[in-house]
């Protein structure tokens, strides 16, 4: 018996790809095409300059961008020596992350080695004005106190100690080859390596990020207990008419500074009465709406060393302490310029995106559970640690994925806007760089290739963070 069911003619199947054909043709141009086309790119000698033949290179740029040149009569033992100890130190820390987050027996008593040499990576590194040694250590002390942290984990002995006596022994190994290894060797590209780093200590703002939103997050969860409708009305009425007041006084004794900062303050406090938790949750997220170059024109201004107002404040308290200490040049300093902007992305970050993703995920924990807490006699910080915290994991997992990312990728606003990159190339990060590369060197192939070692090395950053961090358990 044949069947009833038509057909569907050619018209009818191609009437959905018409619908597609817009986004299937947007995403061919502008996302398939160009990362192709930079692929491709990265193994050409690519130059806009008209004296430049374009020619296919193969790897020489990223062996330029990677590798190190020998200076004359150097022998090959110091690197082959130097890159296998670097090979270990990046094994050890592969180890003891997964032997912390597995709980291997002896993961514990690897985190007190790795805190050891933390400790030893900052006191030499500091005597010896390293800056680098410094941070190094001071990232092995933050591993050692989040091992230590583990409520779950058992002092012993075991291969789990393995990983971090590798990494002590690698780590000690590159330190005694370094003048060995850099007076027979050089990099090809320094400021690859330089840019590299500053890339990195611009990240070490991120933890201090997370936990500023998730504090902030914490502390405007709930509402304020500020009572019924006549009693927001009058507390409204009392905090308006005292701002005014304050405003007009302040003015009358010359103190106009001040007196925008009492009016402001009296405003919190009315809006705070009148709408309750939501008007302060608008405040701290309101810097989020504004420019980024706004922004960062703002905080230039405040960082400048001779008529910001931070530096201002800085030689007042010197002042009150009895010292005639130079206050820091900030952006005009090498040695403050990149603590400089960290303290800036502080600002930003805690009121931002992640602020309002812990906010979504503290509305969604059950409150049965803390109320079974409470009922089981559990203190604040009990009920976070044991309660808050394991449900917010996933949300937490989320926003450290993208921080590390966006930090990887990030810097060249900052750059761009604040800094020129300077001073001394301090603030310049790998995407600055590969602006700098393509468009005022105008070697598109060689920024090209280092575009792409930086889309390795996010790729690397998030495997890891998908391995250690994406299983973690969020039952309390």
């Amino acid at each position: 018996m044949p069947s009833s069911r038509r057909q569907p003619r050619l018209r009818d199947r191609l009437a959905p790809l018409g619908f597609l054909a817009p986004n299937v043709l947007g995403f061919g141009a502008f996302t398939l095409f160009p990362v192709v086309l930079s692929f491709c790119m990265a193994f050409t000698n690519w130059n806009l300059k008209p004296a430049v033949r374009l020619q296919f290179v193969g790897g020489r740029n990223f062996v330029d961008l990677l590798w190190v040149r020998a200076i004359d009569g150097s022998s090959p033992t110091v690197l082959c020596l130097y890159a296998l100890a670097a090979l270990l130190l990046c094994a050890g820390v592969l180890g003891v992350l997964w032997t912390a987050f597995a709980d291997v027996p002896g993961s514990r008593a690897g985190g007190v080695v790795v805190g050891l040499l933390g400790l030893f990576a900052v006191a030499v590194g500091g005597a010896r004005g390293v800056e680098g040694v410094v941070v190094a250590g001071i990232i092995a002390l933050a591993v050692f106190g989040a091992i230590l942290a583990r409520e779950d984990g058992v002092w012993d002995l075991g291969v789990g100690v393995v990983p971090a006596i590798a990494l002590l022994f690698a780590a000690g190994t590159l330190w005694g080859l370094h003048s060995s290894m850099w007076a027979a060797y050089e990099l090809l590209d320094r400021r690859f390596w330089a840019y590299f780093y500053n890339t990195g200590y611009l990240m070490m703002g991120i933890p201090f990020a997370i936990v500023g939103s998730l504090a902030l997050a914490l502390l405007v969860s709930d509402d304020l207990p500020v009572g019924g409708m006549t009693t927001r009305l009058v507390g409204t009425g009392i905090s308006a008419a005292c701002g005014v007041i304050t405003t007009l006084v302040l003015f009358g004794v010359g103190r106009p500074n001040i007196a925008v900062l009492g009016a402001v303050f009296w405003a919190m406090a009315a809006l705070g009465f009148a709408f309750n938790i939501v008007a302060f949750r608008t405040i701290y997220y309101l810097p989020t709406f504004t420019s980024g170059v706004a922004l960062m024109m703002l905080w230039k201004a405040l960082y400048n060393p001779e008529t910001g107002p931070i530096n201002a404040g800085v030689v007042a308290i010197l002042s009150a302490f009895g010292s005639d200490a130079a206050a820091p040049r900030w952006l005009a300093s090498v040695a403050w310029a990149k603590p400089a902007l960290i303290i800036m992305g502080f600002w930003t970050a805690i009121g931002g995106t992640n602020f309002l993703l812990y906010l979504a995920g503290l509305s969604n924990i059950p409150p049965a559970l803390i109320d079974a807490a409470k009922v089981d006699g559990a203190g604040r910080w009990q009920r976070f640690r044991h309660v808050l915290w394991p449900q917010l994991a996933p949300v937490t997992f989320f926003i450290t994925v993208m921080s590390v990312i966006g930090g990887l990728q990030g810097g060249f606003e900052q750059a761009r806007v604040m800094t020129a990159g300077g001073p001394a190339g301090s603030t310049t990060t790998l995407s600055y760089y590969v602006y700098n590369t393509a468009f005022q060197d105008l070697d598109l192939g060689y920024a090209a290739a280092i575009s792409w070692v930086l889309f390795a090395i996010i790729f690397v950053a998030t495997a890891l963070n998908w391995r250690f961090g994406h299983g973690v358990d969020v039952e309390p």
